[in-house]
């Protein structure tokens, strides 16, 4: 069991810089206040309750607490060799990088998550490719009230959770499918009791007509004629803003930008094929959007289809 699944809300632990590797002494103290942080969080949020993540972080603590405590953990796993000292040399290097990750707190700008690779900029996942593309499913994907539902596991459960903390006025989802999605989301945002409307819009409307939806035909690349300005002014906010259309992505973006007030969250789905686009929008407009890694790396970094593009309007 990984420990980057470790709840990324908390406190991020104190490192040093963010991009200072961890070594010795102060690997050891930046371990050993994560393992206080997590029990704290253990008994006052979850009712002393361990999640099988919580579990395994634990125990692989207690397994280095019991190595020579005279010497820094990297000298003690090189001497115990074999297959356990292999194996706690992969947990030293996951604790790093969870570290790390922590350390650079929750809301975090685009380009702070990329590295410059000989193929170009590059962001880490926690995930696999076979892992990503069967998590909707391996045979068939997921359904909700019998229809295709075209989410990943990741996203169904994320999405659970944004609608409770963020409780949109307003849902607008570009890129409709079937229209299972904004059903499903009506659903939850009833069930949630949080008053919200969901605007999806398709360039082949669903022929769907449900409580709380508004289905619309309408072209990416004339987007205001879908969304006119008198339409954008007196949307009720929190927005969640959703692009799953895969067209005009940044121009999109850029007809909304004007209408998005602090606390809304913008979220483009199958990114990994937008970079270009979503740094074409991001570029002039600096700071006035954040990553929050509370979502992208809640099952571990960028373990979503909306890799490194799940934003909150600063």
């Amino acid at each position: 069991m990984s420990v980057e699944k470790q709840n990324l809300a908390t406190a991020p632990a104190a490192v040093g810089s963010a991009t200072e590797r961890l070594e010795g002494e102060a690997l050891k103290q930046a371990v050993y206040k994560l393992e206080k942080e997590t029990r704290i969080k253990i008994l006052e949020r979850q009712h002393g309750i361990e999640s099988a993540s919580d579990n395994a972080l634990l125990q692989f603590i207690s397994r280095l607490r019991q190595l020579d405590k005279t010497l820094p953990w990297e000298e003690s796993v090189r001497q115990l060799g074999g297959v356990q000292g292999k194996e706690l040399e992969g947990v030293l290097e996951r604790l790093r990088i969870f570290l790390k990750r922590r350390h650079q707190g929750r809301f975090i700008d685009y380009e702070r998550r990329f590295e410059h690779s000989p193929d170009g900029p590059r962001s880490e996942t926690d995930i696999g490719y076979y892992e990503f593309v069967t998590s909707q499913g391996l045979e068939e994907c997921m359904h909700w009230r019998g229809v295709p539902l075209f989410k990943t596991v990741y996203d169904f459960s994320l999405y659970s959770m944004m609608l409770w903390d963020i409780r949109p006025s307003t849902v607008i989802e570009f890129g409709s499918g079937m229209g299972s999605s904004a059903v499903w989301m009506a659903d939850l945002l009833a069930a949630f009791n949080i008053n919200s409307h969901i605007y999806s819009v398709d360039l082949n409307k669903p022929d769907l007509h449900y409580d709380g939806i508004t289905y619309l035909q309408g072209d990416c690349l004339k987007v205001e004629t879908v969304f006119p300005r008198e339409f954008l002014e007196t949307a009720p906010h929190p927005w969640l803003f959703i692009e799953d259309a895969h067209v005009n992505v940044c121009g999109v973006l850029t007809h909304f930008h004007q209408f998005f007030t602090a606390g809304d969250y913008v979220v483009v789905e199958d990114s990994a094929s937008k970079h270009e686009e979503i740094g074409k929008f991001l570029g002039p407009r600096s700071g006035c959007y954040k990553i929050d890694t509370r979502y992208t790396d809640f099952f571990g970094r960028n373990a979503t289809c909306a890799r490194d593009s799940i934003f909150v309007r600063i």
